[in-house]
Parts: C-alpha cells; structure tokens; sequence
C-alpha cells in the first residue's frame, strides 16, 4: 500500500536561551539538531571539476540560529527588529548608518559616516535586536574564507565540501556574562558553529518555502539545511562559483531535508548519508553500494521516490503526501539512469 505522509508540522521547541537565565526569556522556537563528528580534512586541493560525491550527513534541520532572519530596515520580521549594529572604527565602537546593511555574494557590507566596511570590519562587530520584547545582542567573532576554514576541497572523496573558496564564513557569539560565550549556531562537524550570510531572502521554517525579501539578512548555520546547502555548492549567490537559482536552492534545502512532498516535512533525522548528481554539475554519486532514493524537481519537490531516507523503507507504490498529491516510486536503477539521462530531475540522491 501507498506510504502516507504524516501530516503534523515541523517539531520546534526551545534551543539555547534556556540555558542561561539572561536569555531564557525569549520564545524563538525553531528546530534541534548537529551531524555525525567526521576527520578533519588537513589537505586542501583546489580544483574546478566536479565535487567526489562522497556520502555526507545530512540533517532535518532548516536552520539552528535564534535569529535566524532580520529586516535591515528596522522591520519586525518573524518578533526580531534589528535595533542596529556597531563596528569598531579606530578602536571605538560605531554605529553603521541607518539602512545601509546589505549582503553582497555572502559580504557583509554597511558604511559608517558614508564610508563603506565590508568583510572582516565586521569582527568585534555587535549586533542588536529586540526579540519578542526582549533586548539581545551578539557579536560577530570570526569572519573566514571559506578556503581558510578548510569548507572547499572537491578532492575529498569522503563528504562533500563545496563551498565557495571565496565565501566568507562568520561566527557569531552571545556575551551572557562572567565571560562567557554561546554560539549562536549550534556545533556542525565541518562547519563547527559557522553561518553563511544570505542577503535578500526569507525562508518559511514550517513550509520550507525560500522566496525573494528585500532587506533581509539570513544567518544560514552550516549545522542548519539552509546553511549546509552552500556548504555542498548550492547557493544562489557566491562569489566565484557557479549560482543556482533560487528556486533551486529551495529545491536543494528539500533534498538535503528528504522533504519529498515538498510541504516542509522532513523524512529524515541527523546523521544519515546521502549523495548528490546534480544538472550544474556540482557533485555526482561515486559510492556504488547506495542506491536511488529520489529524483527532484522545482516546484514539486521530490518527482519520485523509492526509497524513506530515515529508516531506509522502501516504497514500491509511492509516497501519499498530506495535500493530496503521491510521489510515484522511481523503478528499477536501470530505468532511473535512463530517465536522467533522458534530462528528467535537477537532482538525484541516493542513500545506502
């Protein structure tokens, strides 16, 4: 019989300003989550080829910030306001002008008394925010490159790392007294506690629908999908790398998150692998053990499926989501390879 999508919204609940009593207040409620610890990758080989394919770990998460999307206008987006943000100008503490943050191919970018900042001005910077009523602040520690984070190496067969060289990568921090510390991102195994900056764009956490905003900032946690997704090479804005489109850089945070019915709901949990073929050719699939889990396509989400990516269920009669819709199982791997070739899908992951 047909599989049956539960139809049940993504579980949220309380992260990290529980643990300390100066944040326990706010009420940002969004998705748990951090990958499997993989070897650090001490080589790296920079080359514009395609990625290895190696199996990565994938997560249900969309996103592990507490703020994970600001209005640079001021706006209230989703209980935050930027109140606004100060960097260090001649050893003391300024304020940016009003309305000038911006996010230029993953750059932070504002001027100060008309005079542009852009990068790594931005370490020491705090950030201000009113969330729900509450004043929160957090500092910018580190900004990277992602080839000095060790993010790019397509040579490296074991896990996919794809970012942008070029990229920058930010960590940021809450201050909760006693110096004391919290990453803002909780821990990835490649990314540790980074983000990547989106600028532009909001992101649905119940949907999993990303769309165009002026005047927005998102903090894409690599520990989060939509952070991770850069990670694997899929982001609508990099610097020096091949763009996808937005709506394919929705359709790759769906894949990553085995949201087949394109509805927000993830059919996996963290910690399982999956590979990647792609019609940028960013990466392909080189681990012959894993087999078909779905084929994706924009706007639907995945076009079939044979394969659950969380318990490895098969699915010989297709997957029933909670609209209405069914996912149609994709057959044999024969006739799979045939209809890729055929140019059918954007994307196609395989699991074990």
């Amino acid at each position: 019989m047909t599989i049956i999508e539960q139809n049940a919204p993504l579980s949220r609940h309380l992260r990290r300003f529980h643990r300390v009593a100066a944040l326990a207040v706010l009420s940002l409620a969004i998705l748990p989550g951090c990958d499997t610890e993989l070897p650090d990758d001490s080589d790296l080989e920079f080359r514009t080829s395609v990625g290895d394919g190696g199996p990565i770990f994938n997560t249900n998460v969309i996103d592990t910030s507490d703020v994970a999307q600001i209005d640079t206008f001021g706006d209230v987006l989703d209980g935050v306001t930027l109140v606004g943000v100060e960097i260090i100008v001649g050893g003391a503490k300024t304020w940016i002008d009003k309305n000038t943050l911006f996010i230029d191919d993953g750059t932070v970018t504002a001027t100060v008394g008309g005079i542009a900042y852009a990068g790594e001005d931005f370490i020491g910077s705090q950030w201000s925010f009113e969330v729900n009523g509450v004043n929160v602040s957090m500092t910018l520690t580190t900004v990277e490159a992602s080839s000095a984070a060790g993010l790019y190496s397509p040579s490296y067969g074991a896990k996919i790392l794809m970012l942008d060289p070029d990229r920058l990568v930010y960590t940021f921090t809450y201050d909760v007294g006693d110096q004391v510390l919290i990453e803002t991102c909780d821990i990835d195994s490649d990314g540790g506690a980074r983000a990547v900056l989106y600028g532009d764009i909001y992101v649905d956490h119940v949907t999993g629908k990303i769309s165009d905003r002026s005047n927005t900032v998102y903090f894409g946690c690599i520990s989060g999908a939509v952070g991770k997704a850069a990670l694997h090479g899929y982001a609508p804005d990099n610097p020096s790398l091949p763009n996808v489109s937005l709506e394919d850089f929705q359709l790759a945070v769906r894949a990553l998150r085995a949201d087949y019915c394109g509805s927000g709901y993830s059919y996996t949990e963290p910690g399982k692998q999956l590979t990647y073929e792609d019609r940028y050719s960013i990466n392909s699939h080189d681990v012959a053990a894993f087999v078909t889990e779905a084929m994706w396509e924009p706007g639907v989400g995945a076009a079939c499926v044979n394969k659950i990516r969380r318990k490895g269920q098969l699915l010989p009669f297709g997957l029933l989501c909670a609209d209405g819709h069914v996912v149609p199982p994709c057959g044999p791997e024969v006739g799979i390879e045939n209809q890729w070739g055929a140019g059918h899908g954007m994307f196609w992951t395989k699991i074990p």
